[in-house]
């Protein structure tokens, strides 16, 4: 990512550099929910992140929305992207390789290979049913071996899963296995992680738009805008789709049916749902008609009095709470199918 500059008419900054920007990334990732993978880093990548991390004080807003705009850009340009190691590769390439040069190769990967670049890291992180299923056709002697390269709990479980006839050969296998070469038992590795492959998730679950759409959605309004903003500059038309992913307060007379609003206000804490309308801006007015008017005209009237009656507006951040607690209401319910969300007919493809 490119250096931030400061922006015109105001105090120049020190630029971000980008250790430093990845480090923002990272937090603000984290504090979504969502793992970054920095267990993946080799480990001076991730003691350089954990410092910046700690020297990073605070980031101002304009900054941040800048960082991640810029991080967006980068995440949807991404085309192609090879695995780190020797050792996944050769798992993708092994089928097209001769058995020499398979060899040589898993001789040059030594004895001092991490356990993440194994030929076995895919085959680990199958769940016992997927395991299942990779050594139902396999011989009782992989399947042994299997075993051998899993924790023990791990290849405990898989015994008790396997048929009364099944386990005992297999344990008797375990005997034919002492002499097996380093180089066969990896070949067996990668084999086997070829056919994992299709049954493993990839590194993320959801698409760059999903992503930081995930990420504006729990994002405060102003930084949610002023990114969108800056995406509109930079990438049209991947902020239009990251718009489409977003779901925000000001969105809901465009996405909720009316008929499912009366599902979420029920869901809805009813200070919550008071302090979100006392608090909504003039230019999201319409929001709050539509809250209003899509309710029973005694409730309306009830909350609009409470509202006339308050002495003041409620704090800044309480109504942001509160909206956001609207919001995620309306994505869980919409997310357990008992709400669906609209798309505008402006946004329709």
């Amino acid at each position: 990512m490119t250096d931030l500059s400061p922006a015109s008419g105001t105090p120049a900054k020190p630029a971000l550099t980008r250790r430093q920007k990845a480090a923002v990334v990272v937090h603000l990732l984290i504090s979504g929910g969502v793992d970054p993978g920095l267990r993946d880093l080799p480990p001076a990548q991730q003691r350089d992140i954990v410092r910046e991390m700690a020297r990073l004080r605070f980031v101002d807003r304009a900054t941040l929305a800048l960082v991640i705009a810029e991080f967006a850009t980068e995440l949807d340009s991404i085309g192609l992207h090879f695995p780190r190691d020797m050792a996944r590769v050769l798992t993708t390439l092994e089928s097209r390789l001769s058995l020499d040069v398979v060899d040589a190769l898993n001789a040059e990967l030594g004895p001092d290979a991490q356990p993440g670049d194994s030929p076995w890291a895919a085959v680990e992180t199958l769940d016992t049913d997927a395991m299942l299923q990779l050594v139902e056709g396999e011989t009782d002697e992989v399947a042994a071996i299997l075993m051998s390269k899993l924790p023990a709990e791990r290849a405990a479980e898989l015994m008790t899963r396997l048929s009364v006839e099944r386990a005992p050969a297999v344990a008797t296998a375990f005997a034919r296995t002492e002499e097996v070469k380093p180089t066969a038992v990896a070949r067996i590795g990668m084999a086997l992680g070829r056919q994992s492959a299709g049954r493993t998730s990839p590194a993320f679950e959801t698409d760059g738009v999903r992503r930081i759409g995930d990420i504006l959605n729990v994002a405060r309004t102003s930084v949610r805008r002023t990114i969108l903003e800056s995406l509109d500059a930079t990438d049209p038309d991947f902020a239009n789709r990251v718009r489409k992913a977003v779901f925000s307060y000001e969105n809901i007379p465009d996405r909720i049916d009316p008929r499912d609003l009366p599902k979420v206000l029920k869901e809805v804490d009813g200070n919550h749902l008071r302090t979100a309308l006392a608090g909504t801006p003039e230019e999201l007015a319409s929001v709050k008609t539509f809250l209003l008017g899509n309710i029973s005209s005694r409730l309306a009237d009830q909350i609009r009095e409470e509202i006339a009656e308050l002495s003041t507006a409620p704090p800044a951040a309480e109504v942001e709470e509160a909206m956001g607690t609207i919001v995620a209401t309306i994505r869980r319910l919409a997310e357990t199918g008992e709400i669906t969300l609209l798309i505008p007919e402006a946004e329709r493809e």
